[in-house]
């Protein structure tokens, strides 16, 4: 468990979980991580945090209403930098308002999680039911004692 005190902090701990996933590069399928907690948990300040590790400043929030949205990893990068990346894209997807598995056939998801290129953040992941993910980390995140605190609990699946 890793308690964070602040949003600097939470983000600071995704930032680094980037750096630990990216390593692994001899993937099959796509690296997936799971974020869940409840509203206002901070998946969404993780996920930002997450993202600043590629360089990527994402505009907006979480992707609530536009379910998902993906960033090119690899247009910020040198091309030397590229190949020892060995990931082109981080998709986020907020998959709270999903109401069947037809809205994931319409977002093209299985060709996305089967591309080893690809990182996959997924808020709300209780909502893809039935869906075989490997290459999988767990991220936990639930209110500490203070306000803007946060217990983070990470898990390599």
């Amino acid at each position: 468990m890793i308690k964070s005190k602040s949003n600097k902090e939470t983000q600071k701990i995704a930032f680094n979980l980037a750096g630990d996933l990216i390593k692994d590069i001899n993937l099959k399928k796509a690296r997936v991580v799971l974020l869940k907690g409840n509203l206002g948990a901070g998946k969404t300040t993780f996920v930002i945090g997450f993202l600043k590790y590629f360089g990527i400043k994402p505009s907006g929030a979480s992707p609530t209403f536009v379910i998902m949205k993906r960033y090119n990893i690899s247009s910020k990068l040198k091309r030397e930098d590229k190949e020892k990346l060995g990931f082109e894209n981080v998709y986020h997807l907020d998959a709270y308002r999903l109401k069947s598995k037809e809205d994931l056939k319409d977002l093209d998801f299985d060709t996305i999680i089967n591309n080893h290129k690809n990182i996959i953040l997924i808020e709300w992941p209780e909502m893809i039911k039935g869906k075989k993910m490997t290459n999988v980390t767990s991220v936990e995140i639930d209110y500490g004692e203070k306000e803007n605190e946060r217990e983070i609990k990470i898990i390599k699946i």
